[in-house]
């Protein structure tokens, strides 16, 4: 039933946003960043402690999920949203968004995170080709995801079948 009503809160996340509401879509991806944290397994030595969600170079994002995931836990684990100005200072996240700001950088975040079990996600289409898991893009004025459940599975992570199935298929 949980996973019934969090399906029909990212379809209706998709819905059209203007492209002057850079806020609403921000705050689509914050809510989708924090429905991904439920749909996606993570190892069991990553389900104990603080869980946390690391934002490399977005100021927007970063400052959305603050407010959004106060309060929130991932099962019985506390969310803690991390901020990260330089990939070089990125440490170990369950989820760690890149901005478009950084995308450039990404090779050098997926270095960082070599042998954790971090969920890699940006916002530019294509960098699924370059070692991401998700990657967040607009079409038609409506914010869609693809995803590559092979990038997300070298870190062993276990992507939901209700997740895939929301993903955007080229």
């Amino acid at each position: 039933m949980k996973k019934g009503v969090l399906l029909i809160a990212l379809i209706l996340l998709s819905v059209g946003f203007g492209h002057s509401q850079v806020s609403s879509v921000s705050q689509a991806q914050t809510m989708f960043i924090y429905n991904f944290s439920r749909l996606i397994q993570w190892p069991a030595g990553s389900s104990s402690g603080e869980f946390i969600i690391g934002v490399v170079g977005d100021n927007e994002i970063y400052n959305s999920l603050i407010a959004f995931v106060a309060n929130k836990k991932v099962g019985s684990q506390p969310i803690i949203v991390k901020k990260f100005d330089d990939p070089q200072s990125v440490s170990r996240c369950h989820i760690v968004f890149v901005g478009d700001g950084k995308i450039s950088r990404l090779n050098e975040v997926i270095s960082k995170l070599q042998g954790s079990n971090s969920l890699i996600i940006t916002e530019r289409k294509g960098m699924i080709n370059s070692g991401s898991a998700i990657d967040f893009f607009m079409e038609q004025d409506k914010l869609r995801f693809v995803m590559n459940t092979g990038n997300a599975e070298k870190y062993n992570l276990i992507v939901s079948k209700s997740l895939q199935d929301m993903a955007y298929k080229n």
